[in-house]
């Protein structure tokens, strides 16, 4: 009777499968991969523990904590200069930063882990494993790639060099530690030097070694992580006082995470810095998210921070944080990892449950993974603000990667204006799609004459799809302009319109054709998996990949073809102003056999073709910037007020902001594509940026059924009236300190009023403060009115 029923269950389960819609299975097994992805870490981290454990008896009496100068004395002096000396301590595998000004010392893993009696499991009343302890003791870990046929996986947890054997070697410089896998059949050397501001962490790629890197049984190294508990701080400190301080982050404008802000059971943070690799195609739609678009995280405890940047390898890293409570350790830290190979999944005959990974063959393509760690000290002996973190960041800009100040930092109306776009029609009963106009050439003078009756007296403009190819979806490298838009003495007018800064703009990013040389058979960018990269649109209702042959991504191996281009065309027009589109804020790569393209790789070829545009063009408008391109463009647009709100995070900072305010002119994302546009305009106020609309000339129903979908909110008629107020307020309360640098963020404790401090040197320091719920600004004391820029206050 018993075994009837069972099988009668088993039927109901099959006959239950089998009705599932094959979309549900999807977006069920893809959403699992992703939100459980911390937790299988943490899992295996516990396995680990649970496994490495003495059980045999009760927990061993814990050791006296010490102080930093007593760590220090069982250390080795191992170099010094005029403002750090290093210490090295081979027998507890730590290295120590000395700060003379300061007198703060920053331990590459915590000089209290055996010593910490903060519990962890409050139901069971533990304190920390002593697996656990010996894993944040280690000052480098590895994640390995499986290549077994049965396996073709990455491990799930980091593997800490607490079970590698590792050997010292000192230099005039600091220290080199190599480390010897022997499990994995992996070993490293980490090289620690001491600099004039800094301590330099890096591994070089040539002396990696891996024992068997066969494509059928060996292991291959995938993730490297580097000092991962540097600076990180207890739950409480020497004393048995609470600690006190913060870390940030670089999602979107920038986010804090305050210490033992009792989040212990979210997510770690974790985040790829400059985006996603496009490459890779999802099979659900990506959640959409801010970007990270620079490679910086601090820590900040009291009147001493340290300030982290990936130097080396940044193309391929991972920013991460978490507070004490989280993984069942007392510690708040924020650190990177280094991405050395990529990965990729296919499914088997379209099965999404019948998932293989792939790895990045053939050796590891980056020459070296490195991190600079430079303190930094409160100016006045209070708390170090976020402002000092982002000086450090745009010092190491200046210092390392030529940042200039640019000569054009006035107060200007950011426009983005879209020409043409393909729209289906019929002609006598067939269909085609035709070339349609949405915002001609003097349709755009028209906007722009409109603002200018209203006040507004200078503009940045970003034209979009301005010539046949653009329209088209195809690659442009011609600045022709489109004759559906209104020819070239249409648009040769509309860019020497008086105050008005065009930058007509070729977004080379993807294709949906083979044209003008670039063919979809040699031309796409292949992937991990040897598939060809298109670029999936997604359902909105479901996430889900539609069907249809969707743009094929460009190859970053063509950037140099089509940026040679596309410079002499301008060049032979007159044109002295450009923009490229998704290239400023998109890094992919090309897995091809023949001619492979990391993300490093891509990042570099970026480089050297934005410098040679910055030499032969002059002006190029960057419609967001990572990193590094920051030195070679004249303007940001869409920078970001907000980040993405992660559950770990307290609230947002704009610190993208202060890192390139004074420096690079910038302007906020679009206000009229936000869906609180009164919080977007404050927040862009109280960041220093300048004010971007998107604008369309076309009514919205005209752009139904075209690539412009998304674009329903922007037709002119209903926002010249906000966008002029606001430009008008705007120059009022920040125009005057285009030049000077932001010196000094705060925010109140209910998170309303924002205040923020600018400063030049020779000049007084000019206060803006924002009242969020209010609606209120103030300059120096004095009130500024933006009643009518908004509907009202915010509740």
């Amino acid at each position: 009777m018993h075994n009837k029923s069972y099988k009668k269950a088993i039927v109901f389960g099959l006959c239950l499968t089998m009705l599932m819609p094959l979309g549900s299975m999807a977006v069920t097994s893809a959403d699992a991969e992703e939100d459980t992805a911390a937790v299988e870490e943490t899992a295996e981290v516990e396995d680990t523990v649970a496994a490495d454990e003495d059980t045999s008896g009760a927990e061993d009496a814990l050791p006296e904590k010490i102080s930093d100068e007593q760590a220090a004395s069982m250390a080795q002096k191992l170099c010094e200069n005029d403002n750090l000396i290093l210490y090295g301590d081979e027998k507890n595998e730590r290295l120590g930063l000395y700060v003379k000004s300061s007198g703060a010392y920053w331990w590459t893993s915590p000089i209290n882990v055996f010593s910490e009696d903060q519990v962890v499991d409050v139901e069971k009343g533990n304190m920390m494993k002593k697996a656990l302890r010996k894993q944040i003791a280690s000052s480098c870990a590895i994640k390995v790639g499986d290549l077994r046929q049965e396996k073709r996986t990455e491990s799930a947890a980091p593997i800490y060099s607490n079970k590698a054997k590792s050997k010292w070697t000192t230099n005039d410089k600091g220290a080199v530690i190599e480390y010897k896998f022997n499990s994995e059949g992996v070993t490293l050397k980490v090289h620690y030097e001491l600099c004039e501001d800094s301590l330099y962490v890096y591994v070089n790629s040539s002396e990696v070694e891996e024992a068997n890197t066969s494509q059928v049984d060996g292991k291959i190294l995938t993730k490297l992580q580097l000092c991962p508990y540097f600076a990180a701080a207890p739950a409480v400190d020497y004393n048995g006082n609470p600690t006190e301080g913060y870390m940030i982050i670089p999602d979107g404008s920038g986010a804090v995470i305050n210490y033992n802000n009792g989040k212990g059971t979210y997510p770690d943070y974790i985040q790829q810095v400059y985006g996603r690799d496009y490459t890779m195609v999802p099979l659900q739609a990506p959640r959409v998210t801010e970007q990270a678009y620079l490679p910086v995280l601090s820590t900040v405890n009291g009147s001493n921070g340290i300030v982290a940047v990936a130097t080396d390898g940044d193309a391929n890293v991972y920013a991460r944080a978490q507070v004490s409570g989280q993984n069942k350790q007392v510690y708040n830290s924020c650190y990177f990892e280094f991405e050395t190979r990529s990965s990729d999944a296919f499914f088997m005959s379209g099965d999404s449950a019948n998932k293989l990974n792939v790895f990045e063959k053939g050796d590891i393509k980056t020459e070296r993974f490195g991190i600079h760690y430079y303190p930094v000290t409160s100016k006045d002996g209070g708390t170090v603000n976020y402002a000092d973190c982002a000086e450090v960041y745009r010092n190491y800009l200046i210092d390392e990667k030529g940042l200039k100040r640019q000569s054009s930092l006035g107060n200007k109306l950011y426009m983005d204006l879209y020409g043409g776009v393909l729209k289906r029609t019929s002609i006598l009963g067939l269909p085609f799609n035709l070339k349609t106009e949405i915002t001609g050439f003097d349709q755009a003078g028209e906007i722009v004459k409109e603002l200018k009756g209203k006040g507004v007296n200078s503009f940045n403009v970003n034209y979009n799809d301005w010539t046949n190819a653009a329209i088209k979806d195809n690659i442009s490298t011609k600045a022709k302009p489109s004759g559906t838009l209104g020819g070239k003495s249409d648009f040769t007018e509309f860019i020497n319109t008086d105050n008005v800064q065009v930058y007509p703009s070729m977004n080379n990013f993807t294709m949906d054709r083979s044209s003008g040389g670039y063919w979809t058979l040699t031309s796409t960018a292949i992937r991990i998996s040897n598939a060809y990269s298109r670029q999936t649109s997604y359902s909105l209702s479901f996430g889900v990949a539609q069907k249809g042959v969707a743009p094929a991504l460009l190859s970053p191996s063509k950037y140099s073809k089509t940026f040679e281009e596309m410079l002499g065309s301008y060049q032979k027009e007159g044109i002295d102003r450009i923009g490229f589109g998704y290239l400023s804020s998109r890094l992919v790569g090309d897995y091809t056999r023949k001619d492979t393209y990391c993300r490093d790789k891509t990042m570099n070829v970026l480089v050297d073709e934005y410098k040679k545009a910055n030499s032969n063009i002059g002006a190029i408008l960057a419609d967001e910037a990572n990193a590094y391109i920051l030195p070679y463009v004249s303007t940001v647009s869409g920078v970001p007020v907000s980040s993405s709100g992660y559950d770990i995070t307290d609230f947002d900072i704009p610190f993208y902001q202060m890192v390139i305010h004074g420096y690079v002119p910038y302007a906020s994302s679009a206000i009229n594509k936000s869906s609180n546009t009164d919080e977007t305009f404050m927040l862009a106020l109280a960041s220093g940026s300048q004010i971007h609309y998107d604008f369309t000339y076309a009514d919205s129903d005209v752009l139904q059924d075209t690539e412009y979908n998304d674009l329903y909110y922007t037709n002119y008629r209903g926002w010249t009236e906000a966008a002029a107020r606001q430009y008008k307020a705007a120059k009022n309360i920040v125009g005057g300190v285009s030049d000077y640098t932001i010196s000094k963020y705060e925010i109140s404790g209910d998170g309303n009023v924002l205040t923020t401090t600018y400063s030049k040197e020779g000049q007084g320091d000019v206060v803006v403060k924002i009242d969020k719920k209010n609606a209120t600004a103030t300059v120096d004391g004095q009130n500024v009115n933006i009643e009518n820029c908004i509907e009202g206050g915010l509740k």
